[in-house]
Order: structure tokens, then sequence, then C-alpha cells
């Protein structure tokens, strides 16, 4: 189990070494949050695959039209080196290394396009960091590192971070879709109201008409058929043809 251990310790080791390597690991960790959560790509989230390119990694579609952006690359070479060395001046050079490096990487995706209302983001992104002891160490040794992230319209966020953000979008995403639906049923209940004020209308009028066909049928049956057999029973009673013989 020893051997297991120093076997996995050492792929770690050679991840983090890579930024390539690193970079992966990050857009997995990502990609079994979005798998928890039940979010599709294609449907609810983009993912860049061109490397080297001024894209950001992961896309977030939301409501509206908009969308959020997210960047997984983070900078852990200090960070590694930190951790393994045990000189206390080495320690504290790579931390304060490290510590700049994480400054430096805001300022690098702050000049990047992830952030443009025009094109239908919103006003922030998202800066992962693929990992909870690195996200913790952070915000111990960097006090104002989250309020100068913010500053640049950037959110820095932990894999339980992530998730709670990406469930909030997730819900907002269901709710959208929920509110849009109640104001089509809204907007076509209108319309049947619209349309059934229109239809008791033509009932009305052809119940009118018909009225008017059946008085006016009653009044030929009755009065005009009798105004009728009056001069014909008058005819009949001259008898004409029995007149015509006798001649």
């Amino acid at each position: 189990r020893i051997e297991n251990l120093n076997n996995t310790t050492d792929q770690l080791r050679l991840i983090l070494s890579s930024s390539q390597a690193r970079g992966q690991w990050g857009e997995r960790m990502v990609e079994d949050i979005l798998g928890l959560l039940g979010m599709l790509e294609g449907k609810n989230y983009t993912k860049q695959s061109t490397e080297g390119s001024d894209r950001p990694d992961f896309t977030f579609k939301l409501p509206k039209d908009k969308h959020l952006n997210m960047d997984v690359k983070f900078p852990i070479t200090h960070y590694e080196h930190y951790i393994n060395s045990e000189d206390q001046a080495t320690r504290a050079a790579e931390k304060k290394q490290f510590l700049s490096d994480v400054r430096k990487h805001v300022s690098a995706v702050e000049k990047r396009s992830y952030i443009n209302p025009a094109g239908g983001t919103v006003d922030y992104v998202l800066l992962f960091i693929p990992n909870e002891g690195i996200y913790s160490f952070i915000n111990q040794e960097d006090h104002e590192l989250i309020d100068f992230a913010m500053k640049k319209s950037i959110v820095l966020c932990s894999p339980l971070t992530l998730y709670a953000i990406l469930s909030l979008i997730r819900q907002s995403i269901t709710s959208f879709a929920v509110e849009r639906k109640a104001g089509d049923l809204q907007k076509l209940v209108q319309d049947f109201s619209s349309q059934w004020g229109i239809y008791c209308g033509k009932i009305d009028a052809l119940g009118k008409s018909l009225n008017a066909t059946i008085n006016h049928f009653d009044t030929l049956k009755s009065t005009r058929a009798t105004a009728l057999e009056r001069p014909m029973q008058k005819i009949l009673d001259l008898k004409l043809d029995q007149q015509a013989a006798e001649l």
C-alpha cells in the first residue's frame, strides 16, 4: 500500500509539474462537478478544446441569452515547491512567490476578453482553484486577495464553492424556464379569453338570427298560411268545374 501511495504521489507531482496537465486536471474536476449537478455539455455549458487561445475554458449558459465564463488554469508550481521544501527560508520565498503568481494570474485573467457585457456575458468571471487546501491557504496567507480579485470582477472559487455557484445557476435556469412557461401560459389564457369573447358574441348573434328565422317560419306557417287559405277556399267554393260542366 505504501508503494501504491508513493506511485500515486509521483503521478500527482507529475501532473502538478506540467501546466497543461494541471489545466486538464482542473477541467476534469469541473466536469465531475458538472456531472453531479446534471449539467450537460452543449446544453448547459460549452468547453473550450483549443489550447493556447484567449478563450475561456468553460462557458455557462444563463437565461436571457447571457453567459458566464470560467478559467481553470492556476499557477501552483511554487506552492508545490513550498510544500516539498524543508528549509524555512526557501519555504518563505516559495510562499511569497506563489502568492505573487496568484495575483499576476488574476491580473492576466482580467486582461482577457472573458468579460464582455456587450457580447452577452455577465459582468464577472470565475477563476477555478482545483484544490480546497490551496484555496484555504490563499485565504489564510493573503487576506486581501479575494477583494483584489473582486475589484477586477473575478470570483475565486474552490470545488465546493463552484458547486454552490453552479447550483444557483442551475436553479436560476430552472426558475427562468418555469417563469417563461408561466408567462406563455398566461398569454395563451389571455388569447383564449379574447377568442372566447368573440365566440360568445357570434353565438349570441347566431341565436338572434335563428330566433328571427323561427319567428319568420312561425309567421309563414300560421298567419301567412291562413291568409292564403282564405282566398283559396273561396276559389274552391266557386265550384268552377261543376258550373263549366253544366254549361
